[in-house]
């Protein structure tokens, strides 16, 4: 089996791992059958086409690289790269994506929603990580645990004491931050493999704790019914669609 022929087998099986959870698909079993849940035939076949489409990309990348290779053509003019180049027009670029992005979550679904809120959370953990171990050099291995610092003491705040969004937003950030000068002070001086080794087990010790404090933490079902944020006493609430 060739190298390319298993590349291109494995991208078509990560179509469908990924699918699956984006599309809220799950496997149960009827019996002694296999069944997928919450799956229409028109999302099968479009996941299929998909799979099928990148394993022929992936399986045949070099012979479409040596065809497109000396006859390719700009996708776009010389002309219309320098407008999109432009400050002022990668400005209004960016005004327009701001404000698609405040008008979006009121005509797109619920489950939309919901996965791009998740997208863009991760997107803010990976620039935060890359100014850590990218830039600065540090291998921080315990990084994700100042986030459960950071959300946990929003949860508990909100759930406990009844505060609302904004005053939990800049407290839980000020844990989170508390917490990052607390480990970082002692460990200022190491590098390498011991301070990945000591933020990893910082991360660990954060996990373990939050599972096994089930009164306060809810342990692995984790903290349940948390006011939704309010501006100026508009709700961002929406009900499942």
């Amino acid at each position: 089996m060739s190298k390319s022929f298993k590349q291109a087998l494995f991208s078509a099986a990560l179509v469908w791992a990924v699918a699956y959870p984006v599309f809220g698909l799950k496997l149960a079993f009827s019996g002694v059958t296999l069944q997928v849940q919450n799956a229409s035939p028109l999302t099968l076949t479009i996941i299929a086409f998909c799979s099928v489409m990148l394993f022929l990309r992936v399986l045949f990348a070099e012979q479409i690289g040596s065809m497109r290779r000396g006859t390719e053509k700009p996708l776009i003019s010389q002309k219309t790269s320098d407008f999109l180049t432009q400050p002022k027009t990668q400005r209004w670029g960016l005004a327009a994506l701001i404000v698609l992005a405040f008008i979006w979550p009121f005509f797109g679904s619920r489950g939309a929603v919901d996965i791009a809120t998740l997208i863009l959370i991760y997107v803010m953990l990976g620039l935060g990580l890359n100014i850590v171990v990218g830039l600065a050099g540090l291998l921080d291995l315990g990084y994700v645990g100042f986030y459960a610092v950071g959300a946990y003491s929003y949860a508990l705040l909100s759930h406990y004491y009844g505060l609302g969004f904004w005053i939990c937003l800049p407290i839980a950030g000020l844990m989170a931050a508390l917490f990052g000068f607390l480990l970082g002070f002692p460990v200022l001086r190491l590098r390498g493999d011991y301070l990945a080794i000591v933020t990893l087990g910082f991360g660990e010790i954060i996990r373990i704790f939050l599972r096994n404090l089930t009164e306060l933490t809810g342990g692995p079902n984790g903290i349940s019914n948390i006011d939704k944020p309010t501006f100026f006493g508009l709700t961002f609430e929406r009900k499942a669609a």
